[in-house]
């Protein structure tokens, strides 16, 4: 699967995922005009994520980040169940990354690939939330 993205502050993205090999790899790699950001998961063998920035000069800086699953976002979603167990009312800020909107938002980006996929690479437009 290969994707491109251009975001609407003016930067480029392209993902790419290769699932038919022994060891499936994922890319997601987007270019600004002051450096780059390149995700990387599968790197030489290792399970997990290996995340390299690149600034205007082309100097890098990477770090690897083993491969957990879905376990810190389980551990957001408990914490917040909890605090609004314990917190009953508008004192409650539930954790971000858990809410319905960038839940949506998730699954527009999926299907703006899936259809961009079956139109043969054609621009697909995200539906904003």
């Amino acid at each position: 699967m290969f994707f491109i993205s251009h975001l609407e502050n003016g930067c480029s993205g392209v993902f790419v995922m290769v699932v038919s090999s022994r060891s499936p790899k994922i890319l997601w790699r987007v270019v600004g005009t002051n450096g780059t950001l390149q995700i990387e998961r599968g790197f030489q063998g290792q399970h997990g994520y290996l995340v390299s920035l690149y600034d205007a000069n082309g100097q890098c800086k990477s770090s690897f980040f083993p491969f957990i699953g879905v376990t810190e976002e389980l551990k957001a979603f408990f914490n917040d169940v909890s605090e609004n167990t314990l917190k009953k009312g508008s004192q409650f800020v539930p954790e971000h990354r858990l809410s319905f909107v960038e839940g949506a938002r998730d699954v527009a980006l999926l299907e703006a690939m899936l259809e961009s996929g079956s139109r043969q690479g054609k621009q697909v437009q995200v539906k904003k939330f």
